[in-house]
């Protein structure tokens, strides 16, 4: 009998990091809360589940891209990329809001996805469950609550940190982007025999860096 493949996810788009192995059900998870510190918590979190589950390496890894946090998501897809190469494993990258979509359990109506952007914005995307996941159909898009409300099916289930802007209630209180979460849609796609180039996989930020403003501004 084969040994089922086991995965590793890093999610790091936002203050709460989380990372995940799925060597047995339900994942086992680190969750780390300091802040942004995810630089010096994300690697001893991966190698205390590794030694835990009695592992050197997963058979894949898989990383949320985002949107969210640019110091988290830049060390976040770093350390994957990092990784899959150094332990010659797939990489899969996945989008941070489908992962959030999963919080909200099945829906027949559509979901909506709402995080916190910091700055009076929030990041939003729309899903419909098909196949048992959610897929993406609108998004995603980065605005002020008033800016981007006439764009969203008023009668969606709403989920994530954003819904205060919006005025709305979360489907499930306290839902944040979970590593757990990743790991399963990136589960799928390695069974269906997917796999990511590394150079590839790379942050999604959708607002310009203040870096990038700044040299604007001087243009």
């Amino acid at each position: 009998m084969s040994r089922i493949a086991v995965g590793l996810a890093i999610e790091t788009s936002s203050d709460v990091g989380t990372v995940a192995l799925d060597d047995q059900d339900p994942p086992r998870v680190a969750r780390f809360t300091e802040g942004l510190s995810h630089g010096k918590l994300l690697l001893p979190s991966i190698e205390s589940l590794l030694k835990a589950a009695g592992l050197r390496r997963p058979d894949y890894v898989a990383v949320g891209i985002g949107p969210g946090s640019y110091t988290g998501l830049r060390i976040g897809v770093t350390v994957a990329r990092t990784l899959a190469w150094t332990w010659e494993v797939p990489l899969l990258g996945i989008g941070s809001l489908t992962a959030l979509a999963l919080e909200a359990g099945w829906q027949a109506r559509p979901v909506v996805t709402l995080v916190d952007a910091k700055q009076g914005e929030v990041y939003a995307a729309v899903f419909r469950w098909q196949g048992g996941l959610p897929r993406m159909v609108q998004g995603p898009v980065i605005g002020a609550p008033d800016e981007i409300r006439s764009d969203l099916p008023p009668e969606a289930v709403w989920v994530g940190d954003g819904c205060r802007m919006l005025g709305v209630t979360s489907a499930t209180p306290d839902a944040n982007v979970q590593a757990a979460g990743v790991l399963r849609l990136a589960r799928e796609r390695f069974l269906r025999g997917e796999r990511d180039r590394i150079p590839t996989v790379l942050p999604l930020y959708l607002r310009p860096s203040e870096a990038e403003r700044r040299l604007e501004a001087r243009s």
